[in-house]
């Protein structure tokens, strides 16, 4: 007799489905409370997580319910699904390629496999799996949206765009499903020269996500943290024994650049990108404890202070013997004055963008669930933009020539003078390898995966301007008029 399926769990999968993950995890903790060796909990939980960005945690548990029952194919393509946001890509296509022996036809593991190939650059190979079930015509819509993504690649996105037409309105499908479905539209109807189509599609992949962004909350938090550091008093504490000299913090908004400026550093032979550590974050979480910024700060011994400076250099490591290390966190935008205070010697780099091109570009992106609640918003986006430039202008007015600005339009047309300048500020010689940062066959994770494998180009910088009067919201949150 086949087991029987615990309730919560019903209502976890059907939380899941509709984008509720935090009541998800609740309900499948409850069942683990009671039934550790639950492998369908387990397999959940580890969706939950994934989706919300604890990926370790994520791929242990699928695991751990995979070592509890090794027959289930829809297991295997969830490691493969993970394995794939971590980018171990060949992994992932192990764990696939177990899958399809258990069950050939599992749509979801094929588009899953797919999906990797396209990752891995090779979208012929993704086609060619995915090809088939489209010509019978019974291709479910994850199959969709990766062959649609395999046909943007060749540079056919109003065939993309008609696969995907074709599955519209998707009603029954899982929420996050959908979502990728519209922003995979409306990169196909902006690629086609379909603006309005394309704004629309990218309106209702919002829609599905909004979340209350609060402005005044965030107004309140950049006031308290510029108290905290007043430009008066130059915010800097007594200077840390431990040497951060080769630290490199990047800090923006999203789709700035920070991407590309952080692989030019590590096309150096003596540079390495970390990547976005959630270190000084969870740090400065423990020190603040539920505190105002400046309360908290304020505090924080010295030795508390060193001891944190301990703990970031330990955590912010690696094994390989490269001099500048870079820690791309853009959230750290809000930390730039601990940054200086806790590492006075280390550089920081503020990458930005032309407000209306970012703006859009972040519109335009399907963010992870749950996070930058501002981003669902044309007018939200427009309003936070101005919040951060503010904050932004107290850090420049501390911090004067300790902090370099990259603007992203100078990086495209000017890339060896703007690469130089980023090159000298963290202390390395020109070499011709950050020229050519996209050969390096980095792994990298960011949003701007897929840009960071080419070689410079320059369509992004005036993307808005083709979009005219649909980005009125825009303009007129962030104060600019025609």
């Amino acid at each position: 007799m086949a087991k029987q399926t615990d309730p919560r769990l019903v209502q976890a999968m059907n939380a899941i489905a509709s984008g509720q993950p935090q009541q998800a995890e609740s309900l499948c903790l409850s069942v683990l409370s009671e039934k550790k060796r639950d492998d369908l909990a387990m397999a959940l939980l580890a969706q939950v997580y994934n989706s919300t960005g604890k990926y370790d945690d994520a791929i242990q548990l699928i695991r751990d319910a995979i070592s509890k029952n090794n027959k289930r194919a829809d297991y295997h393509g969830l490691l493969g699904d993970m394995l794939t946001t971590k980018g171990d890509f060949r992994k992932a296509l192990d764990a696939y390629n177990k899958a399809l022996k258990l069950k050939p036809d599992h749509h979801g593991v094929i588009a899953g496999k797919a999906n990797t190939w396209l990752r891995l650059n090779e979208p012929h190979k993704a086609r060619s799996l995915v090809e088939p079930l489209v010509q019978q015509g019974n291709e479910d819509v994850t199959v969709a949206i990766v062959f649609a993504r395999s046909l943007i690649g060749d540079e056919k996105p109003n065939e993309a765009a008609d696969v995907l037409l074709g599955h519209l309105p998707a009603k029954q499908e899982p929420i996050e499903t959908r979502r990728t479905l519209y922003f995979v539209l409306g990169k196909a109807m902006e690629l086609a020269g379909e603006y309005k189509s394309a704004m629309e599609a990218y309106q209702e992949g919002n829609d599905l996500s909004a979340s209350d962004f609060d402005l005044d909350g965030c107004i309140q938090k950049h006031d308290d943290i510029m108290k905290t550091f007043p430009i008066e008093h130059g915010g800097v504490t007594e200077e840390s024994v431990l040497d951060s000299s080769n630290r490199v913090f990047i800090v923006g908004m999203l789709r700035s650049g920070s991407t590309l400026t952080e692989q030019i550093i590590d096309a150096h032979p003596m540079g390495r990108g970390l990547g976005e550590l959630e270190t000084l974050p969870r740090l400065m979480n423990d020190v603040l404890g539920g505190e105002s910024f400046e309360e908290g700060w304020h505090r924080c011994t010295v030795e508390q202070r060193n001891s944190l400076v301990s703990q970031y250099l330990q955590d912010a490591s690696c094994k390989t013997n490269e001099s500048v290390l870079v820690d791309k966190q853009l959230g750290n935008y809000q930390f730039v004055g601990v940054i200086h205070a806790l590492f006075p010697k280390a550089k920081i780099i503020h990458c930005t963008r032309n407000p209306l091109s970012m703006g859009l570009s972040c519109f335009a992106q399907k963010l992870p669930p749950m996070t930058n609640p501002w981003a669902s918003s044309l007018r939200d986006i427009g309003h936070f933009y101005n919040e951060y430039a503010r904050l932004m202008h107290h850090w420049r007015e501390l911090l004067g020539d300790h902090m370099l600005e990259v603007q992203y339009e100078d990086l495209v047309s000017k890339q060896e003078e703007t690469t130089r300048t980023i090159l000298e500020f963290c202390g390395l010689e020109f070499h011709e390898r950050c020229m050519r940062f996209w050969e390096t066959g980095r792994v990298v994770l960011t949003l701007s995966q897929d840009q960071v494998r080419k070689p410079m180009y320059n369509s992004s910088v005036s993307r808005h301007e083709r979009f005219g009067s649909l980005l009125e919201p825009l303009r007129d949150s962030l104060g600019l008029f025609k």
